[in-house]
């Protein structure tokens, strides 16, 4: 028996696309990473358990608690998971009764009431989480804080919530551990090096929750320090290759080319890929990426119609959009290009509208496009104001939340026609159909779940 201090687990996710595309973009828990770097620097033994890439039968996963016997499990949570998180918390608490389970994450942060009294976790983490944790720690395990002084939590006091004081943005990221690479096996993963280099979003957008869960302020790493990473990384690992999983790396154009700049002078090879956002995607700022080895770099489309694109709070056009793929392909990216079908604004036209340009940017310029389904998530303006947009959330099950599935109706279109869309632009995709065919429009068709 081990008996370490904290087992950091991160769940299998239902999420579709993640599924079909597990062989392509699987990559290594990051949040959990920073967070296992963080309470080891705090002196606690910590171990993690990567649930998306190791599969365990319910008696050896049983085993494996027992044989660890961590006095806290923390677990990375997800909407679309909420089935296996259930699973994974009434095994924890038949395994190991005096264990305390503390979820971490979106889910947790917006979902926090449920989390408690539906799954039974002990407590729940609001937003960025090393802080947080480590102090949880020291209340529960070395006795050093009361618990009620521990800032951003919530738990249960007599079957009702308690909310604790809102824990203050990490506003030096410079200041955070690298994260604890070596408590995972890299080669399991396609892409084994992921590095965050800030944390927010200037984005309003309408169907996401970065804002929500991070706040206003977007906070950076410096240049310097994201080299340090990277050489590290090369250093311990001999890995050349990483992926920048920030939501728009390029939004502060000066400092990504100073990394650029940064990453040229080591005379070293490296090759990564990043986000970037359309608006700012200029010949020069993408030609020095590429000169400092950046290979893929991904688009976030959303929609071909400037007025849906207004209204879900993108703040880009068509034209930015086209142009700046335009560019990448002519510069020799690898092009990732991605949108979604069922803004409350779309109607059957728009729908077809973007499916058929996204094909015309897979056909002119090589680049890869990705759908999704509109998934009105927990911390979304869509999900808080669905009645506002006009949409009807069909379901109350969080596993049917997996942005491959629809379950929303909109004012113009069913989850049925969604589905149907859906399904045509993938078969294309596929190969099964040469070209997109849109479906016949007939009688407005009532959805079933």
């Amino acid at each position: 028996m081990e008996n370490i201090d904290v087992l950091l687990m991160n769940v299998p996710t239902n999420r579709g696309y993640k599924k079909e595309l597990a062989d392509v973009i699987s990559m290594p828990p990051l949040g959990v990473l920073y967070l296992a770097s963080h309470i080891k620097k705090s002196g606690y033994k910590v171990e993690i358990m990567d649930m998306a890439v190791d599969f365990y039968k319910k008696k050896e996963f049983i085993t494996i608690l027992k044989d660890k016997n961590p006095k806290i499990v923390g677990i990375s949570t997800f909407v679309e998971s909420w089935s296996a998180m259930k699973v994974l918390a009434d095994s924890i608490k038949q395994a190991l009764p005096n264990a305390v389970i503390v979820g971490g994450g979106a889910c947790a942060t917006f979902c926090y009431e449920q989390l408690l009294k539906e799954l039974k976790y002990d407590y729940v983490i609001f937003g960025e989480g090393e802080y947080a944790f480590a102090d949880l720690c020291d209340a529960l395990i070395k006795k050093q804080m009361d618990i009620r002084k521990v800032k951003g939590i919530s738990y249960l006091i007599e079957g009702n919530i308690h909310l604790t004081e809102k824990k203050e943005r990490i506003k030096d990221l410079d200041q955070l551990e690298i994260p604890s690479r070596n408590l995972i096996d890299l080669k399991k993963y396609v892409y084994p090096i992921t590095i965050s280099t800030s944390r927010g979003c200037p984005g309003e957008c309408i169907f996401c929750s970065s804002k929500s869960f991070w706040g206003k302020e977007i906070y950076f790493r410096s240049p310097q320090n994201i080299l340090y990473e990277i050489l590290q990384v090369e250093k311990e690992y001999s890995i050349n290759m990483f992926f920048i999983i920030d939501d728009a790396f390029t939004m502060n154009v000066k400092r990504a080319m100073e990394f650029c700049d940064l990453l040229k002078a080591t005379n070293k090879k490296f090759i990564w890929g990043c986000e970037s956002r359309a608006d700012v995607a200029s010949e020069i700022l993408l030609q020095s990426l590429y000169d400092a080895g950046c290979r893929k770099i991904q688009f976030g489309m959303e929609s071909a119609n400037n007025e849906i694109l207004r209204k879900i709070g993108k703040h880009v056009t068509v034209e930015q959009i086209e142009n700046a793929v335009k560019i990448a392909s002519k510069i020799g990216f690898d092009i990732n290009v991605s949108f979604i079908l069922g803004h409350p604004f779309d109607t059957h036209e728009t729908v077809q509208q973007t499916i058929i340009f996204a094909l015309k940017l897979r056909e002119m310029y090589k680049a890869n496009v990705f759908g999704s389904i509109l998934t009105p998530y927990p911390g979304t303006q869509l999900y808080n104001n669905a009645e506002e947009y006009g949409i009807k959330i069909l379901t109350k099950d969080w596993d049917k939340f997996t942005m491959d599935n629809a379950i929303i109706n909109t004012k113009h279109l069913t989850a049925f026609d969604l589905r149907e869309y859906y399904q045509r632009f993938v078969n294309v995709l596929l190969g099964k159909s040469r070209m997109f065919v849109a479906p016949t429009i007939t009688k407005k068709r009532k959805s079933v779940l």
